[in-house]
């Protein structure tokens, strides 16, 4: 079984590297359920149906924070404005990526959240909801 690190990982917004990104991760696909009713004060199994469309999730990405980086800067103005982003991409390694699936959009949510440590790197933390498509891994590489 192949094990990937994040030591190769990064973000990229379009074809240019988001700064000093240090780890990122998603929440995943979920499905929203609710219990059938049951019939007559049954006591057995309650069971579980699908109650709406899956939800595609969220993302998130976080590293040192670099004021001068165009791309921190960019990605804030898309949060700022609400675009749909078709273009983010989480790389675990060279060869091994994830990005929204076809039709799909991520809205970034939160831009420059900014920490400060007095004894510390600044760090800046972002994250996305992503809209009508899941993620779709792109390569297997290691």
């Amino acid at each position: 079984m192949a094990k990937i690190s994040g030591k190769n990982g990064k973000v990229m917004y379009g074809s240019v590297v988001v700064a000093e990104q240090v780890s990122w991760s998603m929440s995943g696909v979920t499905m929203p359920t609710t219990k059938a009713p049951t019939a007559f004060g049954d006591t057995g199994m309650a069971v579980k149906e699908i109650t709406d469309l899956p939800d595609a999730g969220t993302l998130e990405f976080n590293g040192n924070w670099d004021p001068s980086n165009a791309t921190q800067k960019a990605l804030h103005t898309a949060c700022a404005a609400g675009t749909h982003l078709t273009n983010l991409y989480l790389y675990a390694n060279t060869s091994t990526f994830w990005r929204v699936g076809t039709g799909g959009y991520i809205i970034v949510t939160k831009s420059q959240a900014i920490t400060l440590p007095r004894n510390n790197f600044g760090t800046i933390a972002f994250s996305g909801d992503i809209s009508t498509a899941a993620m779709e891994q792109v390569g297997t590489g290691t």
